[in-house]
């Protein structure tokens, strides 16, 4: 089992990927699909078998609270998940994308590339799911991913970045809005205000500097590429403090 923080083969994985980087598709949901099988062709899991989705072995939790939980996905070149229960709202960011093969408990089984830089949410509260997915590619599978634990719509603001060109919307649903940051060296999002809990997931890794509105100090941190934040509500300002460009995906809760 892989433990909670980055291997040396997974740094090693993600940094081949290209600066373009890695954003939502996901270990559960996938970019593109080919060929298909029946569900009578699957061996379906005993009760026994199936775990929750943050019980699974390559599955980690790296931060919950009451309304978020943030996890790493990392799948070895020809690792299997155990079956596992989804039932959370679901949003995938793929670092390094594989291809990979799914079975279902409601869906057909499929083949499928996870594909860097697609964003994917999936509504599970709405349709559970039980599904065990296998990287079939010969590299390490990483996202980071996380499930809304709050359900329902309407608990928070907005989520609206229309104040400052910094951020392009790549997903618009009524429980979750994200966006996609590039920052040249220097360059600052200029103040937004987010309104409800939020995920922020680093496509490149650099020197980010964040203020709060009204106060003097930055807060810095050294990101590396498949990093992630939680983030809580207030007016800030995010300037890339680094000598190379930054990419990241910033979502927020509705």
């Amino acid at each position: 089992m892989f433990a909670m923080q980055k291997s040396d083969s997974v740094m090693r994985a993600m940094k081949r990927t290209t600066r373009a980087v890695s954003v939502f598709g996901g270990l559960c949901a996938f970019a593109s699909f080919y060929g298909g099988s029946a569900l009578a062709d699957i061996h379906k899991p005993s009760p026994s078998e199936i775990v929750e989705t943050a019980q699974d072995t390559y599955h980690h939790v790296i931060f919950e609270n009451e309304d978020i939980r943030l996890m790493r996905v990392v799948i070895p070149p020809h690792g299997k998940t155990r079956w596992h229960r989804q039932s959370l709202d679901y949003v995938n960011t793929p670092i390094v994308g594989t291809t990979i093969h799914k079975d279902s408990l409601s869906e057909p089984s499929r083949d499928g590339t996870m594909k860097p830089g697609e964003v994917r949410y999936l509504p599970y509260s709405q349709k559970s799911d039980v599904d065990q997915v296998i990287n079939t590619g010969d590299t390490v599978n990483a996202q980071v991913t996380f499930e809304i634990k709050r359900k329902g719509i309407g608990h928070f603001g907005p989520a609206d970045r229309a104040n400052t060109q910094a951020f392009s919307m790549i997903l618009d649903k009524p429980v979750v809005r994200g966006w996609h940051v590039h920052l040249e060296p220097g360059q600052s999002t200029g103040d937004y205000t987010q309104s409800g809990p939020g995920v922020r997931v680093f496509l490149t890794g650099g020197r980010l500097m964040t203020r709060e509105k009204g106060a003097v100090a930055f807060s810095e941190k050294h990101m590396s590429q498949g990093d992630a934040d939680v983030l809580a509500k207030g007016t800030f300002e995010v300037i890339n403090g680094g000598m190379e460009p930054m990419d990241y995906n910033e979502y927020e809760l509705r």
